[in-house]
């Protein structure tokens, strides 16, 4: 399986920048990019990603892959599409490996203190798809709460919003007070960056708690 690389042009006043690739498959791995990219198989699934590493699987073969770019700038990509699962080749190891076992210790004082964080995000002016940060917010496990504040005070949303990890699609609906959990699997890590929020009130939001 080699990879493809291909370059995705800017976007413009007129919309973004498209690149098609004829490149069938029923695995993908996104092994490396100059940025963000939307990906939509010919059968109509689409899929955000910001990091190498991304991947993603069908059960029904795909025949194509258009890639859009929604930045100012081209974007390069490299990626692998094979019916085959998608990995990264292993680099070459030549080396004597000595390993010590240390002793494991099951107390408080031998944990790792895990840094937490916490804000809120608010959905878009009228109703529009608003990114949870402005930037790439690294997270494992986050629960997301309807509500206005971070206070506690009991100002829960005016009515439902709706939020997910594409700009054009947010399928999880919070009804106000709802309570909703996003963890990544073990060893991974998710960026809130690829999250979004919709909303008709502009005062309505999601608390975060996130470690």
């Amino acid at each position: 399986m080699n990879p493809t690389t291909i370059t995705i042009p800017a976007a413009t006043a007129s919309g973004s920048g498209i690149k098609n690739s004829s490149s069938p498959g029923q695995y993908f791995l996104l092994s490396a990019t100059s940025g963000p990219v939307r990906i939509v198989t010919n059968l109509g699934v689409e899929y955000d990603f910001t990091d190498a590493g991304s991947r993603f699987q069908s059960k029904t073969p795909w025949k194509s892959l258009t890639f859009y770019n929604d930045t100012g700038a081209p974007i390069t990509v490299t990626f692998y599409s094979s019916k085959d699962p998608a990995t990264l080749p292993d680099a070459a190891i030549s080396s004597t490996i000595n390993v010590t076992q240390a002793p494991v210790s099951n107390t408080l004082a031998g944990c790792v203190l895990e840094v937490e964080g916490h804000f809120l995000a608010t959905p878009g002016v009228a109703g529009a798809a608003k990114a949870f940060v402005a930037a790439s917010t690294y997270f494992r496990r986050a629960t997301i709460i309807a509500m206005q504040s971070e206070d506690g005070d009991g100002a829960v949303n005016g009515a439902a919003v709706y939020i997910g990890n594409s700009a054009t699609h947010q399928q999880i609906k919070l009804n106000p007070g709802d309570v909703w959990t996003i963890e990544a699997d073990t060893g991974g890590k998710r960026d809130f960056l690829s999250w979004y929020i919709r909303g008709a009130n502009n005062n309505d939001g999601v608390a975060i708690l996130y470690v």
